[in-house]
């Protein structure tokens, strides 16, 4: 029998993201990627059941890497000003939802979602995650009277369609859009929090 390891997953991983990148989801086969890795189809479903389950493991693994510790971050600013704490996490959530990559998993799982269940397993392991971190955020601020008393879920809700849906919003319909740069990000979290704490400030 042969083992599993983390080591091989992740080269899988990287490997298959390349291949995506390159080809995009259609193009991508699990054929191609196994021939990529230099092994068998055999043992990249032995990690993998599905090209849309290797798929999601990409995505996932980039909001480990990039959305995670600004969600963490956030939870753990109790201390700090809400509009500080906000500002440096609407930044690096900007940032990540930007970049080139997230930008085309974004395209994927919008332009799969109608033909299979990859839309609601993105959601589920990533949006829906990331809002109920900030939710638990936003329902601290409010207890400590930084906040009007609202239902934090939904005012996480309406930060997160400000800082991905609003200024940043063409990005996603544009074959070829500039990524912002940091001080074009800086504005673009400072406006939206404009109208956030517009709403939600005592």
């Amino acid at each position: 029998m042969k083992v599993r390891t983390d080591a091989k997953r992740d080269e899988i991983i990287e490997i298959a993201r390349k291949t995506f990148l390159e080809l995009g989801y259609e193009r991508a086969s699990m054929a191609e990627i196994a021939s990529r890795l230099g092994g068998s189809k055999a043992t990249l479903y032995g990690y993998f059941p599905s090209k849309e389950a290797l798929f999601l493991a990409i995505v996932n693994k980039l909001a480990e890497l990039y959305v995670s510790p600004a969600v963490q971050r956030l939870e753990e600013s109790a201390d700090e000003d809400v509009r500080a704490a906000l500002q440096r996490f609407g930044e690096q959530f900007l940032a990540f939802i930007s970049d080139p990559e997230a930008v085309a998993a974004y395209r994927v799982v919008i332009s799969e979602a109608a033909h299979s269940d990859i839309g609601e397993s993105f959601f589920e392991t990533g949006p829906k995650r990331t809002i109920e971190s900030i939710g638990r955020y936003l329902a601290g601020a409010m207890d400590r009277n930084q906040l009007r008393r609202a239902d934090p879920e939904i005012a996480a809700q309406h930060l997160a369609a400000l800082l991905a849906h609003g200024e940043p919003w063409h990005q996603y319909f544009l074959r070829k859009a500039p990524s912002p740069t940091p001080a074009q990000i800086k504005g673009m979290v400072d406006r939206a929090l404009d109208v956030f704490l517009g709403g939600y400030q005592l």
